[in-house]
């Protein structure tokens, strides 16, 4: 055994009854300390008033412990109360939000369904005028512009015909293209008949010798764009006609260019300009046969394409080179494509395209009574 060890008493167990006790009774052992050590002379009054204090402390400080948790309590509970008026506030603005987004689609709906039904009531009236009265507007003839295989395509692969007979009625067939986007000119040039191409020159040359300015700028919109060379050949002319041909048929064909582009693109502030400027730009026709109505939905403009029908209604039916209308082009595309924000002009463009074409049908194959 140990000797350094042997005489020394081993610490107390810190769970023994005598650890407890002296935890228990340690302001009374510190109250005795105090008695030796001050030697008071009454040792009994000092250690009842020692005592006395110390048990007005740990008072103090037990209701201190619990003013401080009741505090900590109220404030945990005064948070919670916060949270849950901000939670409230939150789903009432919510739930107004869900309510006036109802209400904004709601309305949305009414107006579109509204302009639908205009638009379609347009399209009835314009129907009707058509059959109960001849064509008088300037654009008309534009409108009536014939595209795909005509009768002069056809005569311009022969030889020894009077290809002028068919131009008489309806200058604008030397701007009709085939299935394969081809002028009569062109067809000539292929078969190789240059007196049927000197034919067509010809005529072009005569139209502006009698004044025709108004088919001659009607061919350039349709897209005949190769009148502009035949013109500048004709050397006998004066000089307004000079100014003509060297000065507004180029800039005619930059208005056509630009109008063509701002379609393409949806600028609507330059459509409007151009539009204001000369009105039957938006008649435009390219080789392909397409109209503004065309470029617009190929380029899913739905706003422009709706707004250009809205001012010439006649554009829905009218047929590229491949026979499609503006609602072929529609109907082709992929409805999963369509933002949210070109909605409501997709739908009411589709409205309006089919609403024409069921008038269009009813009108060329009316039902027997």
């Amino acid at each position: 055994m140990n000797r350094a060890n042997s005489g020394r008493r081993p610490p107390p167990d810190q769970n023994s009854i005598e650890a407890k006790y002296l935890t228990s009774t340690v302001a009374l052992i510190r109250g005795l300390a105090e008695i030796v050590e001050r030697r008071p002379n009454d040792p009994i009054e000092y250690l009842a008033t020692f005592l006395y204090k110390q048990v007005e402390n740990t008072r103090a400080q037990k209701q201190k412990e619990h003013d401080a948790k009741q505090l900590e309590i109220e404030r945990q509970k005064e948070a919670e109360e916060k949270e849950h008026r901000a939670q409230l506030k939150r789903e009432i603005r919510a739930l107004r939000e869900k309510e006036e987004k109802a209400r904004q689609e709601r309305e949305a709906e009414e107006r579109r369904q509204r302009e639908a039904e205009e638009l379609a009531r347009r399209h009835r009236e314009l129907a009707a005028q058509a059959r109960a009265l001849p064509a008088v507007r300037e654009e008309d003839d534009l409108l009536a512009a014939e595209f795909g295989e005509t009768e002069l395509h056809r005569q311009a692969a022969v030889k020894e015909v009077d290809l002028t007979k068919l131009l008489r009625d309806n200058p604008l067939l030397l701007a009709a293209r085939n299935a394969e986007g081809k002028t009569a000119r062109e067809v000539a040039v292929e078969a190789g008949i240059q007196e049927n191409v000197e034919q067509l020159d010809n005529y072009c040359v005569q139209l502006l010798q009698n004044g025709k300015t108004k088919a001659i700028n009607d061919l350039l919109i349709c897209g005949y764009t190769e009148i502009v060379n035949q013109l500048k050949a004709d050397e006998d002319t004066d000089e307004d006609t000079a100014e003509f041909i060297h000065t507004d048929i180029p800039q005619l064909a930059e208005k056509i260019k630009e109008f063509r582009h701002a379609v393409k693109e949806g600028n609507k502030e330059t459509i409007e300009k151009l539009l204001h400027e000369r009105k039957n730009l938006a008649l435009y026709r390219d080789a392909e046969g397409s109209t503004s109505v065309h470029d617009a939905i190929e380029n899913r403009h739905y706003n422009v394409a709706l707004d250009l029908l809205h001012k010439f209604p006649a554009l829905s039916n009218i047929k590229d080179i491949r026979e499609r209308t503006g609602l072929d082009l529609l109907n082709a595309i992929d409805e999963d494509s369509v933002t949210d924000e070109q909605r409501d002009h997709y739908d009411q463009l589709k409205e309006a395209l089919s609403s024409s074409s069921s008038s269009t049908e009813a009108t060329t194959h009316p039902q027997a009574d």
